[in-house]
């Protein structure tokens, strides 16, 4: 590495004989403290932060379009309307199934089934009762029938006794012989027989009577057990119904309930679907694409807006992208704006730069760094942005890996528009308070890089340094230099 060296020191010597003869002084630079920063560059568009895609849930005949492309709008500003009938119909039906399923609610909250099978127990119990009652009274009847029966038995006995005692007595005092006229006692003896028959009869018949008294409270009993039995039955059985009365009652009072918010929430989906077939803007904004006239059909809303990572701002051309498919294919060009949105809504103070960035210098890119925007439409100024995100995923664009960027640009240029094409510089590093040196008065070789520092009387040093960030302009010196040396710019080392 010395004859290098040796032949700087000769071009040197010859350079200050010529000097010597009248030539210009060499140009050179202070080492002084200046910034030092660096940074990546990539090209990309201005998109508008906040655009929104707007449209209708369900598709229908445009009844009225109230915009056109450029208007200004604010926040609930009807922009649009379909055709409501369907909508207002099934609003009516929910309205209906609700009315239907509230009435029956009320029908199970008022119905008398528990008590009336209250009553039904109650009264099942009078009648055991009164069976009971009456059963009893019935065998009271039949014991005092008995009880009658059994003391005419008795009466009848009592008049045997008499009546046989007579025709004893007669028979013992008529003679066995007597003349033509028989005697008292002899004439008295067949009254006396059919007395005594009298009363036995009397007696039988007594008995018979008694015993059918006897028979009639045997079945009278048996006749009050089988109505007792029944109406007991008739008890358990209303006991049965007002025990079913009662645990359904809570049942049949919660499905109806549920019965009535499932109307409920019907007629809230059939009422947010008559609202959905007028288009409100969300907020202030302006109209950038309108695709539709009144009596054209739409059909349901299904487009969204890829956003750039960090922000509200659409990737540009994404709109475009099923246009761009179409013309490929053989369709109409220019592609359709807004692609296949009713409406797109824009926010046309706010701006931002998307870019890709090659994956080398992404990785360098983090959010909160500067950045310095061109613009081919306003080419005299350049504006100072903002990197708001990197995404955190890659994209294939012309066969490279990229990732977008977005940088936030200030307000105020009327100037600025949706699409217009962008140039960012992005600071990726800056290094701030150390000594630095113009990169023209640097020399590498390899590895190594030298400066000449020229000396106040003129003099020539070649002198190594090291060196830290590399900028545009300027290069931080590490080591090897002092702040406040003179170095030569566009020399050779």
């Amino acid at each position: 590495m010395a004859l290098p060296v040796l032949a700087v020191v000769a071009i040197l010597t010859l350079g200050a004989c010529s000097g010597s003869q009248g030539a210009a002084p060499p140009k050179t630079a202070r080492v002084e403290r200046a910034a030092v920063s660096t940074g990546v560059e990539s090209t990309g568009s201005v998109s508008t932060l906040g655009a929104t895609n707007l449209g209708f849930p369900t598709g229908g005949q445009l009844t009225s379009v109230r915009v056109a492309v450029g208007d200004q709008v604010t926040g609930g500003q009807v922009l649009a309307t379909i055709d409501d009938f369907s909508a207002r119909q099934a609003l009516r039906q929910a309205q209906s199934q609700l009315a239907a399923q509230e009435a029956n609610y009320d029908q199970v909250r008022d119905a008398t089934s528990v008590g009336g099978a209250q009553n039904s127990v109650d009264a099942a119990a009078s009648v055991v009762s009164a069976t009971r009652r009456q059963a009893a009274a019935t065998l009271a009847a039949d014991d005092t029938a008995i009880s009658a029966a059994r003391a005419a038995v008795g009466q009848a006995q009592a008049g045997v006794g008499p009546a046989q005692a007579a025709l004893a007595a007669d028979s013992a005092a008529c003679a066995p012989t007597y003349t033509a006229t028989p005697p008292a006692p002899c004439q008295r003896i067949p009254v006396d027989q059919y007395a005594v028959l009298q009363a036995q009869q009397g007696v039988q018949m007594a008995q018979q009577q008694l015993a059918q008294a006897q028979s009639k409270r045997n079945v009278d009993a048996a006749a009050g057990n089988l109505q007792v039995a029944s109406a007991r039955q008739g008890q358990v059985s209303a006991q049965n119904g007002l025990d079913s009365a009662s645990a359904s009652r809570p049942n049949s009072l919660d499905a109806a309930a549920a019965a009535v918010d499932g109307a409920r929430a019907g007629v809230a989906n059939a009422r947010r679907a008559l609202d959905n077939t007028t288009l409100r803007a969300p907020g202030p904004g302006t109209i950038s694409a309108l695709n539709g006239g009144v009596g054209e059909f739409v059909a349901p809303s299904s487009s969204t807006t890829p956003f750039a990572p960090g922000s509200n701002a659409p990737i540009p051309g994404a709109a475009q992208a099923a246009g761009a498919a179409g013309a490929a294919a053989g369709a109409a060009s220019p592609t359709r704006p807004g692609g296949t949105q009713f409406i797109v809504l824009q926010n046309v103070s706010q701006f931002a730069v998307v870019a890709p960035f090659q994956e080398v210098d992404a990785a360098n890119v983090a959010p909160q760094q500067r950045a310095v925007v061109s613009l081919d439409a306003v080419p005299d100024r350049t504006f100072d942005g903002t990197v708001l995100s990197v995404a955190p995923s890659s994209v294939a664009l012309g066969g490279s890996v990229e990732y977008y960027v977005t940088i936030a640009l200030p307000n105020g240029d009327p100037r600025v528009h949706d699409g217009q094409s962008a140039r960012a510089s992005v600071t990726t590093a800056t290094s701030e308070g150390k000594i630095s040196v113009p990169n023209a008065a640097l020399h590498r070789q390899g590895d190594r890089a030298t400066v000449t520092v020229v000396t106040s009387d003129g003099r020539q040093t070649p002198t190594p340094v090291t060196t830290g960030l590399v900028g545009a302009d300027r290069t931080e010196i590490t080591g090897g230099l002092a702040e406040g040396q003179q170095v030569l710019l566009g020399g050779s080392a």
